[in-house]
């Protein structure tokens, strides 16, 4: 059974989708690590994605029953809680985008 995840200072809780495929992942962006998790990053940005102060990091074991998702600082060090700050409502936006996306996809799910 898949693990459920909520991103810091988000009410919603995610899951891996049942339904999952390998290729779903890859062609959503994901990438293999050495030890053959599946990774994603994606900057949170306004303008320009070189200015970036957040990005969204998923990361999925091999297996794929195991999933994290954080927001984090541009270094990937701190989460970051962009729910808090109204002026972050562009960076809220993009998330609510990627996360649709994914589920779209079939690759998360809402619990």
């Amino acid at each position: 059974m898949a693990n459920t995840v909520i991103i810091n200072g988000d009410t919603r809780k995610f899951t891996i989708n049942p339904e999952i495929k390998r290729y779903a992942l890859i062609d959503a962006g994901f990438t293999r690590s050495k030890r053959g998790n599946f990774m994603y990053k994606h900057p949170l940005y306004n303008d320009s994605p070189y200015n970036a102060t957040c990005q969204l990091k998923l990361t999925m074991n091999e297996d794929l029953d195991h999933l994290t998702m954080v927001v984090t600082d541009n270094n990937g060090l701190q989460k970051v809680n962009i729910f808090k700050n109204k002026q972050l409502k562009p960076m809220v936006e993009l998330l609510n985008f990627i996360l649709k996306d994914l589920e779209d996809r079939q690759i998360i799910a809402p619990c």
